[in-house]
């Protein structure tokens, strides 16, 4: 799924944040959607939330490699039942073979993770595809208490190889020594033979979009 254009992007994000801020004290269902991709699934789980009184309050669904995933999160309206719902999430489940979940979120779970005062960076991990890249880099901003909003991984073949190139977005808090994340991520790609390049967000765009 291609990324939304940042303008669009920015806006989304602005209004989810006033939603989930003047939200915080409801109680809110997240239910997540996996299976084989196919028309229909997205307009399917609308019907059931819709049957049984849920307003979609946030919506995310992409396709990968053939697999969809969606999780929305719903605000259960007046009349609502979270057992039927529950059952109306199962049997939809059974007939289009698909995993759904569904858990109630407490207030505290609306809010994204305040990383405080951090500025937004995105990581670039390109080498040849072998288990273990992503647990390398991963653990590496884990150790930091670097949080990832985003991430992306792709296969791509290159010349008579193939490529394993990941796209990490995250948030660096300002108190925190960039360099030696940045120390950090080069040596470890170093190690296992991957380029690990990572640049402020607004640089990485406006490379990109030339």
């Amino acid at each position: 799924m291609s990324p939304l254009p940042t303008a669009i992007a920015e806006a989304y994000g602005f209004l989810r944040g006033r939603i989930l801020k003047s939200s915080e004290q409801r109680e809110w269902l997240s239910v997540s959607v996996m299976g084989y991709d196919r028309p229909g699934i997205v307009a399917a789980v609308a019907k059931v939330l819709f049957d049984n009184s849920c307003n979609i309050e946030a919506l995310s669904q992409t396709v990968l490699m053939g697999q969809f995933a969606m999780i929305v999160v719903v605000a259960p309206l007046a009349g609502s039942s979270a057992g039927t719902l529950q059952a109306g999430l199962e049997t939809l489940a059974a007939q289009m073979k698909l995993a759904i979940h569904m858990r109630t979120l407490n207030p505290t779970e609306h809010q994204a993770f305040d990383v405080g005062n951090a500025e937004p960076f995105v990581i670039t991990v390109r080498g040849e595809d072998r288990p273990g890249l992503v647990l390398a880099i991963t653990t590496i901003l884990a150790e930091q208490g670097v949080n990832i909003t985003c991430l992306g991984a792709e296969v791509v073949p290159v010349d008579q190889r193939l490529d394993y190139i990941q796209i990490y977005e995250v948030d660096i808090p300002n108190d925190m020594d960039f360099s030696r994340i940045q120390k950090a991520l080069r040596e470890k790609g170093a190690a296992i033979g991957v380029t690990v390049d990572m640049q402020h967000r607004n640089i990485f765009r406006a490379i990109n979009q030339i």
